[in-house]
C-alpha cells in the first residue's frame, strides 16, 4: 500500500465498511463512476480518486454491527457536470437527501446503497 515515494505523514485514503460489497461495487464503480478498482478482491475494493489518495470500501466480518448510517464516516465528490451526475444518481433510485451552499458551492447530500452518506459538489462556482 505505501511505497517508498510516498510521503510517510499524508492521506492516503477514506474506507467505508459494507455488508454487500457487490452491490456498493457496482454502485461506486458505474453510478458514480469512480472507474475500475486498483484493488478488487471480495473483501477490499480500492477507487484511486487521485494520485496518492483511495476511497476503499471493506467486507464487513460476518455479524459484524455496523453503525447506522448518518453516523458512519462521510466524504465529499468534486463534480464536473454536477447536473448529470444529480440526473444519473435519480434515475438509480437516489434522491438527495440535503441541499446547502457552502462558501459559494452548492452541495448535495446522498446515501449510498447501504446508507453511508457522501456529498457532491460541482466543480465550478455556483453564480447565483
Amino acid at each position: 500500500m505505501i511505497d517508498k515515494d510516498t510521503k510517510q505523514n499524508s492521506l492516503y485514503g477514506v474506507i467505508i465498511k459494507v455488508e454487500n460489497i457487490d452491490v456498493c461495487r457496482s454502485f461506486y464503480r458505474d453510478v458514480l463512476e469512480l472507474g475500475a478498482p486498483v484493488i478488487d478482491s471480495n473483501f477490499w475494493i480500492e477507487f484511486k480518486l487521485q494520485d496518492e489518495v483511495s476511497l476503499v470500501l471493506e467486507q464487513a466480518a460476518e455479524g459484524e454491527k455496523l453503525p447506522p448510517g448518518r453516523d458512519r464516516i462521510s466524504w465529499l465528490y468534486r463534480i464536473e457536470d454536477i447536473d448529470g451526475m444529480l440526473a444519473k444518481l435519480k434515475e438509480h433510485g437516489h434522491q438527495p437527501h440535503a441541499e446547502d451552499e457552502r462558501l459559494g458551492y452548492k452541495v448535495y447530500q446522498f446515501l449510498d446503497p447501504e446508507g453511508n452518506p457522501f456529498y457532491l459538489y460541482s466543480a465550478k462556482e455556483d453564480k447565483k
